[in-house]
């Protein structure tokens, strides 16, 4: 039995929509490309009428942490400790954020739970912390999805929705070895991540030369 030509049109158009669905990433999962040296972050700041951007740009992801980051004013580093990345009991907001300076943070991560607060998270669902400073509890909520660009594509990240004691509701990368932090909001104020970029070399501004070979240690 001969097959007419458009049979042959119809199946070549099919296995085309198919191929182009499967290169998407599947929602509801985490699946990201692995942050390294040059990965670049990008959050959207809004508080009543005023929008910023804030840009984080990755020296070092692991074993230890090493970041720029510039908002529409000012600019600075942050170098995070593998001990801290893995056992820190405590999460900071905006203190390591200093302008024209080299942070190193001490007894807290920012921007990502520390491996250990993720992991009692999950399995206990209410954690004591240090926020800020000071003591303070951080209690699982619940799970949903977050839509974020990633290399130019649109993706749908899984993550953990996060409440505090002090009103902050955040949103963290449902990834242990990843658990960065994708929405922050309270009251007004809300920061959300809206671009992940992975794929792009020497995006870095002022972590160069020596400070690039020889990042501060904690």
């Amino acid at each position: 039995m001969r097959i007419p030509r458009k049979w042959f049109s119809f199946a070549s158009l099919l296995l085309l929509l198919i191929v182009a669905t499967g290169m998407e990433y599947p929602e509801g999962r985490s699946s990201l490309p692995p942050f390294g040296r040059d990965t670049v972050l990008v959050w959207k700041i809004q508080n009543l009428e005023y929008e910023a951007s804030f840009v984080v740009r990755i020296a070092q992801f692991l074993p230890d942490r090493f970041f720029e980051w510039e908002d529409e004013q000012t600019q600075g580093t942050i170098f995070i400790s593998n001990e801290l990345i893995l056992s820190a009991k405590g999460f900071v907001n905006s203190s390591l954020f200093q302008s024209g300076a080299d942070s190193t943070g001490r007894d807290a991560t920012t921007l990502w739970l520390s491996r250990q607060i993720y992991r009692d998270l999950k399995e206990r669902k209410k954690v004591k912390c240090i926020l800020d400073g000071v003591a303070g509890t951080f209690k699982y909520s619940g799970e949903d999805t977050l839509t974020v660009e990633v290399n130019r594509s649109t993706v749908h990240l899984a993550v953990i929705k996060v409440l505090d004691d002090r009103g902050s509701e955040r949103w963290f990368l449902d990834q242990e070895d990843n658990p960065l932090m994708l929405n922050h909001r309270l009251r007004n104020f809300s920061q959300t991540l809206t671009s992940i970029t992975t794929d792009r070399s020497k995006t870095l501004r002022w972590i160069k030369g020596k400070k690039l070979a020889n990042p501060p240690r904690g």
